[in-house]
């Protein structure tokens, strides 16, 4: 016991003389890099400190990369040392380079992608402490996800894109003449419609294009760098006279895609693959067509309502040869290697069931039987009635398969808009004066969904059918444009949100445009499932 107690006494004799002599020697206050951020601010994550840039369009976009450090013990930076360690890969060798600047230069060279993974350096002389950080810089390609949205007065119009709409952590980016942004040059001031297309990759690797489509001309584009691939010449064929263009539609067809354009005289062209117009081949009931209504479904089949001649027809486009060997002349497609528009079977329809009905709406089919086919909205006098038209049915003595539904409780106005998607089975999106209603075929309910504030001229789903969403495509056929053009000579573009029931859940209103006269959603190498 006397042992313990006089070795604690000796632990407390040494500690009271450290505390009894503490401050009586000589402190040195050491440097410490307080805070140390970038200029620009970039994204910050675990790995790394990130930024993203618009593929640049038109010239070269340099960025200096600064660091902004804050000292406790020192002034200025003489006692730093600076390094950015940069590499890249030559003859698939990785080649690095130090660069001794507090700064770092980096240039991002136009229409192609760029990456850069530097590591940063900072040397502090005066405690030899060092610091370092890992970067991520890149480009994008633009105008994925994105809108394109043809706008302004006749004679004046420009093509724009609205960026930035698919997540909700995006911010939207407006370029409102997106050609002039890339080329530096006006273009398409008397386009009337937009059509989108994937038509295969060609030697650069891309597949999605854009046809603008002017009544005396037509450009084929590409969509994420706007390089025009064909003009009116080579695409539409040598027919005389020289067809005045109207609009233009498109679809994902299984193993290939397919475009209709269609001219002022109500005739109207296709293309499988590459951007080939042709001519459509009619038999002696069809020659005299003349298109009012057309809809292009996923089954290849063409749909088209005469309303002169009061008939329906289809086109089966996939009997049509695909035009997949990049060819730099026009392939010559015969005429007996072509389908021929022809009367929809007799039977489908009751004897003169069309007599005193028109035609007020044609598109995608969203029924279980319908989905490969189309949706027509009907309208006798004041009553309405809804037909779903597929194309693999075994109905009576026809292929053509078609469930009709009198929408009793369907309210409509002359101006009427409408809209269907497969995510919405049995339903119908319209308008009545600004406000979009929903109407359930199988209930007959009309259920108020949405007040634009404004006229409004158009609707339509970011993609109407199904799709693999592994190209960061999110829920696009849930998400509803709404198209308002104002009495003032102002369009509004309103994104809806969806939930699979088809309430909002939440809404973005792109303004500054002029009159909307059309709008395309761009979605990266779309594949239907």
């Amino acid at each position: 016991m006397m042992k313990k107690i006089y070795i604690l006494g000796i632990i407390a004799f040494i500690l009271a003389g450290c505390y009894e002599d503490k401050g009586n020697y000589d402190y040195k206050k050491v440097n410490d890099l307080v805070s140390i951020t970038f200029t620009p601010e970039p994204i910050i994550s675990e790995y790394s400190y990130n930024y993203k840039y618009r593929q640049p369009a038109l010239d070269t976009l340099k960025v200096t990369y600064s660091p902004v450090i804050t000292q406790s013990e020192v002034d200025g930076g003489s006692n730093l040392e600076y390094q950015w360690i940069t590499w890249k890969t030559v003859n698939d060798e990785t080649v690095y380079d130090t660069v001794f600047s507090k700064d770092l230069l980096l240039k991002y060279p136009p229409k192609k992608s760029t990456k850069y993974e530097p590591l940063f350096r900072v040397i502090d002389h005066s405690t030899g402490i060092e610091y370092y950080q890992k970067f991520s810089m890149k480009t994008e390609v633009p105008f994925v996800n994105s809108w394109f949205v043809l706008h302004g007065q006749p004679g004046d119009r420009k093509l724009a894109v609205v960026e930035g709409v698919n997540e909700v952590s995006e911010e939207p980016n407006i370029i409102y003449d997106v050609y002039e942004d890339a080329w530096g040059v006006r273009r398409y001031q008397g386009a009337t419609s937009l059509l989108y297309t994937m038509d295969g990759n060609d030697y650069s690797g891309i597949c999605e294009f854009i046809v603008v489509i002017q009544p005396d001309s037509c450009s084929y584009m590409h969509a994420y760098d706007l390089v025009v691939r064909k003009g009116f010449e080579s695409m539409i064929p040598n027919v005389t006279p020289r067809p005045r263009l109207a609009y233009g539609l498109s679809s994902e067809i299984p193993g290939t895609s397919s475009g209709i354009i269609v001219d002022q005289a109500g005739h109207f062209y296709w293309a499988r693959g590459y951007g080939w117009y042709y001519s459509v081949k009619t038999n002696e009931e069809t020659k005299d067509y003349i298109v009012d209504k057309i809809f292009l479904a996923r089954s290849s089949y063409v749909t088209v309502w005469d309303k002169v001649h009061k008939q329906f027809m289809y086109y089966a486009l996939s009997q049509n040869p695909s035009i997949w060997d990049r060819p730099i002349e026009r392939p010559v497609v015969k005429e007996d290697n072509q389908a021929a528009l022809t009367l929809f079977d007799k039977g489908v329809f009751k004897e003169d069931e069309w007599k005193n009905q028109d035609v007020l709406y044609m598109g995608q089919g969203n029924s279980d039987m319908s989905e490969e086919g189309v949706l027509i909205v009907a309208r006798d006098t004041t009553n309405y009635t809804v037909y779903q038209i597929g194309f693999n049915g075994q109905g009576g003595n026809s292929f053509i398969e078609v469930v009709k539904t009198p929408a009793l409780k369907m309210k409509l106005e002359e101006n009427s808009q409408f809209a269907t998607s497969v995510a919405f089975k049995d339903q119908i999106f319209y308008t009545r004066n600004s406000a979009v209603y929903l109407y359930n075929l199988v209930s007959g309910e009309e259920i108020y969904l949405y007040d634009a504030g404004g006229p409004i001229t158009k609707l339509q789903f970011r993609m109407a059918r199904e799709y693999d969403e592994g190209y960061g495509t999110v829920d696009a056929n849930k998400r509803l444009a709404v198209v308002v053009n104002n009495p003032d000579g102002t369009g509004e573009l309103h994104d809806v949100f969806l939930d699979a029931a088809g309430d909002i859940e939440r809404t973005m209103i792109h303004t500054g445009f002029g009159p909307i006269q059309d709008i395309i959603f761009s979605a990266p190498g779309v594949r239907h499932l």
